[in-house]
């Protein structure tokens, strides 16, 4: 996958110690974003080997979720294509026995089918002196290896905090080097990787004062996972991690320590991180980047030989398809993409997601520039000191900017906002989301054109609320519920309140200070076929509804995209448009919307209104002389908070029948 753009420059140090950390700020003055590029490898399964002949009828491609239409499609020949390998090789640490069986296990891949390569090729060495280029890049295997005979340089025995920050430089300075490079690249990296930011059993021990002032760090971790997707989609980069023989692990004299390192992330746990909160101290870790970048993460055990083919043979043939972003002015939002074949058992791995919005060139320029200046951080040279505590309202707006939605934000956050939600079954992914949304846009387009017109019973309580959320004052009222639609009026404009002698009722407790709320009824229509395209959806999981098995999805409306609004009327007819986010509990066995919540996508500070959540719940409704069944409200909650004031309404809906109108016509 690769995004367009004018950056040129990568800046991602980093040091593994909570003191010593260097990353960017997530800028928000970065342009919209353009056309984005997937590279897409299709198998029949985790190890098999790359389908060609596909066409782009084969291929369905989503953006969180949501369909997108193929902008363009290319079947990418490797004969005809530029693709290049360069494997590079860890040598400063793996101790002398380790470090030999791979240098023989590279050079008898590089011999293997006569010495002819599929690709050009290169070879690197990370020793202590830094990056160092070997061979390369050439198609011919026998050169290669041959070239590789002198041993690498050999590496000094460094102090744990030492030696793994010249291995993480040395990836950072790969990925700047192949960037600007013309066409696809992989990069192999053998390597035992590099230890979580933090040990995985602080945060088991920490208090919480320590967790909270490790909060910035996780800032900075990401702000440099967000820098580093952007340089790999841009430079078409791919990541292969392989974890080398540990020979002579049982003997602590050839270890140096590092037989502690665990195997690499199953790619299965590996996911694209949405925001600060979403991340983890090993996010990243080697080969979680590799995953996320749409290669592989392999542990070689003792045939690092046969690693390495399987990466070379997992390149082509491969598919590049593209489609047009929605614009947004948001930073950094994160997009999980997947792309679906219509063939049977046939997967793709594809890099795992982009986030909008390039950040700044002139700021990395900066941030490169004080890099490159010596002496940045008097305790060690090669690291720039970093203000852990800076995490000024600017910085946390930007950093933030993205998890506002429920949408967008982690899932834990969702729970505390969203409290019926503590039971919920974490989906594993995202794959069912375009079934569910299939499903339930169905059922909507059956609701829309199958409702009619209806009038049903309404038990209505209006409530002022103390702060602590106690009944202040309140007032119940019982009136025919009138449900109508004219061409394309839905909601409160076709809904109406009428007395057992049929007048309408006009703003119900308005001059005895409550609110007055109505539009529920049709309330599901916005979740249409065609109208799904104006929100973002996230499946979360699973949830036992009363006697009812779930889906629970997120949604959140887009701006300027929506056709349904929650609209606030003022006294003097003025109106304001608020957009919605909120969470849909959908029936397992008929995809119907049994359950939905919905607040404001943010609070509207003109009219100082802070808080509105909708809680609906829908029943079946079996209509006289209706062969289906119709999905209507039973209940509605609405809370509402307006200029440090609230309220809240109770709406209970019965008896829904057709609504017909009876003309006499007399004598002519």
């Amino acid at each position: 996958m690769r995004i367009p753009s004018r950056l040129n420059f990568l800046l991602l140090a980093f040091f593994f110690s909570a003191s010593h950390v260097a990353a960017q700020q997530i800028d928000s003055g970065a342009h919209p974003d353009e056309r984005i590029y997937v590279d897409a490898v299709v198998t029949p399964g985790p190890n098999g080997a790359p389908v060609e002949n596909l066409q782009q009828q084969d291929f369905t491609i989503f953006d969180n979720g949501v369909p997108q239409t193929i902008a363009s499609f290319e079947a990418i020949d490797a004969h005809r294509s530029q693709i290049s390998v360069l494997i590079v090789f860890d040598a400063l640490n793996m101790n002398a026995r380790a470090k030999g069986t791979t240098l023989e296990d590279i050079k008898r891949f590089l011999n293997a089918d006569g010495g002819e390569l599929a690709y050009p090729t290169s070879v690197d060495f990370v020793t202590d002196s830094g990056l160092e280029l070997k061979a390369g890049p050439s198609r011919d295997g026998k050169l290669l290896a041959a070239s590789l005979d002198k041993p690498a340089t050999e590496t000094q025995d460094l102090g744990d905090h030492q030696k793994w920050s010249p291995i993480f430089k040395a990836f950072t300075q790969v990925v700047t080097l192949e960037r600007d490079e013309p066409g696809r690249k992989f990069i192999l990296f053998i390597s035992p990787g590099w230890p979580p930011v933090i040990p995985r059993s602080f945060e088991s021990n920490a208090t919480p004062q320590q967790i909270r002032q490790l909060e910035p760090l996780r800032l900075q971790i990401f702000g440099n996972i967000v820098q580093l997707t952007r340089q790999l989609t841009e430079g078409q980069i791919t990541i292969d991690s392989i974890v080398p023989p540990y020979v002579g692990d049982a003997d602590d004299g050839f270890t140096n320590g590092i037989s502690n390192l665990r195997a690499p992330h199953p790619a299965a746990n590996v996911s694209g991180v949405r925001s600060p909160s979403d991340t983890q101290w090993n996010d990243l870790a080697l080969d979680a980047i590799a995953v996320r970048s749409g290669g592989l993460a392999l542990y070689s055990g003792q045939d690092l030989t046969a690693s390495l083919k399987q990466c070379v043979a997992g390149i082509s043939p491969s598919y590049e398809l593209s489609f047009d972003p929605v614009l947004t002015d948001q930073p950094n939002q994160y997009h999980s993409v997947k792309v679906q074949l219509a063939k049977p058992n046939l997967t793709a791995r594809t890099s795992q997601g982009y986030y909008s919005q390039p950040w700044p060139a002139e700021k990395f320029a900066a941030e490169v520039k004080k890099l490159d200046e010596p002496n940045a951080n008097a305790a060690d040279p090669q690291v720039p000191a970093l203000d852990l505590g800076d995490t000024s309202e600017t910085r946390v707006k930007n950093l933030h900017a993205e998890e506002t939605t429920y949408v967008n934000m982690s899932l834990d956050r969702v729970i505390q906002r969203v409290p019926e939600l503590k039971n919920l079954q974490p989906a594993p992914d995202q794959e069912p989301l375009p079934m569910i949304l299939k499903n339930m846009g169905r059922n909507v387009d059956a609701f829309t054109n199958n409702v009619g017109d209806l009038i049903a019973n309404e038990d209505l309580i209006q409530q002022r609320l103390y702060p602590d959320g106690k009944i202040k004052a309140k007032q119940r009222t019982h009136d025919d519920y009138l449900i109508l639609h004219h061409g394309y009026e839905w909601g409160a404009k076709a809904e109406y309140r009428m007395d057992k002698h049929g007048n309408r009722l006009e703003s119900i407790g308005l001059l005895k200070g409550y609110l007055v709320t109505a539009g529920y009824a049709l309330s599901s229509i916005s979740f249409g076929t065609v109208t799904q395209s104006q929100c973002n959806f996230r499946y979360l999981g699973d949830q036992k509804l009363g006697a009812r098995d779930t889906f629970v999805l997120a949604f959140a409306q887009r701006p300027g995209e929506v056709t349904f609004t929650t609209v606030m009327r003022g006294t003097g007819s003025h109106e304001t448009d608020m957009y919605t986010q909120g969470i849909l509990w959908i029936d397992k066995s008929n995809f119907q919307i049994v359950r939905m919540r919905s607040d404001l996508l943010e609070p509207n500070k003109e009219i100082r209104l802070d808080q509105v959540t909708t809680d609906v719940s829908f029943s079946q409704v079996q209509l006289q002389n209706n062969p289906d069944p119709l999905w209507l409200p039973d209940d509605v909650t609405v809370v509402i908070e307006i200029d440090n004031e609230r309220y809240r309404n109770l709406h209970h809906y019965s008896n829904y029948r057709r609504y017909q109108v009876a003309v006499k016509i007399g004598d002519s």
